[in-house]
C-alpha cells in the first residue's frame, strides 16, 4: 500500500500548472498483482514500482480470458487442450512475455524452495510445502493464485470505488466516518489496519454493496453432486450432476435485498433497530453476498487476502480520499 502511495506522489499529484490523472483501473491491477505475489511466494512482481506491465501479462490475460471462461463452463471441451496443435500455441513457462513469462516466474520461485539449499519463507508457498504438496503441484497452484487472486480483487476495488465516488452522499458519509475514527485514534496512519477497517460499519456496508452490485467472478462456478445424489430445496439431484448458480441475478434478488436491489445503497446493510427480525434480515443478506466467494471447502482460498485488500484499499487508494484522510 505504501508503495502505491509513493507511486501516486511521484507521478500523479496535480498542481496549478500540471494535470496528472492516474488510471486507477490499471494501477489497481498492478497493486493486486504485487500483493498476491508477495503473499504467495514472498516476492513482488514489481508492477507498482515500475508502473507498467513488464511481462505483457495483463494484455495477454485479456486475450485468453474469453477462452478460459468458455473452457471453465464446458469442462468437456478441456480435452481439446490436449491436442498437440493446441498445446503448441498455449503459454509455456519458457516464454519471454505474457502468461508464459508469469508461469516461468512462478516456476522459478517454486524451484527456490527445493534442491540442496532451499529457501524457507513464511508465506503461502511455505505453508503448502509443509502440507506435502509436490513441486509440480506447487507450480500449478501458484499460477492459479496469481491469475485468480489478482484480477478479481482489482475488479472489486475498481467497481466499489466507482460506485462510491459517483455517489457524493455515499462518499461524504464514508469520509465522515473515517475522519471521525482518525480524530478518535481508531484508525492508524498512514495506512489503516485490517482490524480497524472491520470496525467501521459504513465502510463494511460499502464493501458488501460493491461486491453485491458487481460480483468480481460471474462464471458458473459449478459443483458436482457426489455419488448417491442429494436433495436440494425439495428436489433430487442425482450423483454426477453439475450444479451452478447465477451470481449476478442472485445478488439482485429483491426478496433478499429489497425492491431497490438494482441501486447502490450501502445503507441497506445498516440495521434499522436491534430487533431479531432486523438482525435476521442483515444476516441473510450477508450470507448471500458471501456466495461471491463460493461456499464450503470449495470456496475461494484467497477470500481473506481479498477482503484485507478491500478493507485497506477502499479508504486509501483514491488520491482525493488519500489527501482528505491525511
Amino acid at each position: 500500500m505504501l508503495a502505491l502511495f509513493d507511486l501516486i506522489q511521484r507521478k500523479y499529484l496535480s498542481n496549478d500548472t500540471s494535470f496528472r490523472p492516474v488510471d486507477l483501473s490499471r494501477t489497481l491491477s498492478y497493486f493486486t498483482l504485487d500483493v498476491i505475489s508477495k503473499v504467495a511466494f514472498g516476492q513482488e512482481f514489481g508492477f507498482v514500482e515500475s508502473d507498467h506491465d513488464p511481462y505483457g501479462y495483463i494484455a495477454n490475460l485479456q486475450e485468453f480470458l474469453p477462452a478460459i471462461i468458455v473452457f471453465g463452463a464446458y469442462t468437456e471441451l478441456q480435452k481439446v487442450l490436449r491436442l498437440p496443435m493446441l498445446k503448441a500455441v498455449m503459454p509455456k513457462s519458457t516464454d519471454k512475455r505474457g502468461l508464459g513469462r508469469v508461469m516461468g516466474f512462478a516456476r522459478d520461485r517454486v524451484a527456490e524452495r527445493f534442491g540442496e539449499k532451499p529457501i524457507v519463507r513464511k508465506d503461502m508457498l511455505g505453508s503448502f510445502i509443509n502440507r506435502g504438496l509436490t513441486q509440480e503441484q506447487l507450480e500449478s497452484e501458484t499460477l492459479t493464485q496469481i491469475t485468480a487472486g489478482s484480477d478479481s480483487t482489482a475488479s472489486a476495488l475498481r467497481m466499489t470505488l466507482y460506485y462510491i465516488t459517483t455517489n457524493p452522499a455515499v462518499q461524504e458519509r464514508l469520509l465522515a466516518e473515517a475522519n471521525k475514527a482518525i480524530a478518535e485514534g481508531r484508525i492508524t496512519r498512514p495506512v489503516i489496519k485490517d482490524a480497524e477497517a472491520r470496525r467501521l460499519p459504513y465502510l463494511q456496508a460499502c464493501i458488501k454493496e460493491g461486491l453485491r452490485m458487481y460480483p468480481p467472478v460471474t462464471g458458473l462456478l459449478c459443483k458436482e453432486v457426489p455419488k448417491g445424489g442429494v436433495h436440494i430445496d425439495g428436489k433430487f439431484a442425482p450423483g454426477g450432476t453439475w450444479i451452478a448458480w447465477n451470481s449476478w441475478a442472485m445478488q439482485r434478488d429483491k426478496d433478499i435485498y429489497g425492491i431497490d436491489a438494482e441501486i447502490f445503497r450501502p445503507e441497506r446493510w445498516l440495521p434499522k433497530n436491534h430487533s431479531d427480525a432486523e438482525r435476521a434480515r442483515v444476516d441473510r443478506m450477508t450470507d448471500t453476498v458471501g456466495l461471491v466467494f463460493g461456499y464450503g471447502r470449495f470456496g475461494c482460498l484467497g477470500r481473506g487476502v481479498a477482503t484485507m485488500e478491500l478493507n485497506k484499499g477502499i479508504l486509501e487508494v483514491r488520491p482525493s480520499l488519500y489527501h482528505s484522510l491525511g
